[in-house]
């Protein structure tokens, strides 16, 4: 049975984890898989608010579908909120080619979801306040 697993710190620029993970039911050991670091935009947040993910490795993208919504954040909250040890179980896991995942997304619906992971390229954190800082230097 495999599982998602998701962690995301708090704050405005704060860092998720999502973790893929197969659970052997004989002897309870957790295999990870896949595991990615980013941040969200909102439409890749919109997209895990529904329980679907994207990841990816070499060849493939992975959307993944997940249950236990009820323990994610509602959709009134904001981005900034803490996800801390989010578990679900992966209900469905579709596997789509890099070189021709147009089409192969249109044919599985997942389109959207695909194309809003690869325009989450943290541009949200990018902004020029994020270079304006003060150095302060206390004297004693």
């Amino acid at each position: 049975m495999e599982k998602i697993m998701i962690n995301k710190n708090r704050g405005w620029r704060g860092l998720a984890e999502v973790n893929l993970f197969d659970v052997s039911l004989e002897d309870r050991k957790k295999e990870c898989e896949q595991k990615m670091i980013f941040s969200f935009s909102q439409d890749v947040w919109d997209d895990m608010l529904k329980g679907y993910i994207v990841l990816q490795d070499t060849d493939n993208y992975h959307v993944i579908e997940f249950d236990n919504l009820e323990d994610l954040p509602k959709e009134y909250q904001q981005r900034s909120v803490l996800i801390k040890n989010f578990m679900g179980n992966v209900t469905n896991k579709w596997a789509i080619p890099k070189t021709n995942w147009t089409t192969k997304a249109l044919d599985y619906g997942h389109y959207d979801k695909i194309s809003h992971f690869l325009k989450n390229r943290n541009n949200h954190t990018q902004s020029d306040w994020n270079c304006i800082g003060i150095r302060v230097i206390p004297s004693i």
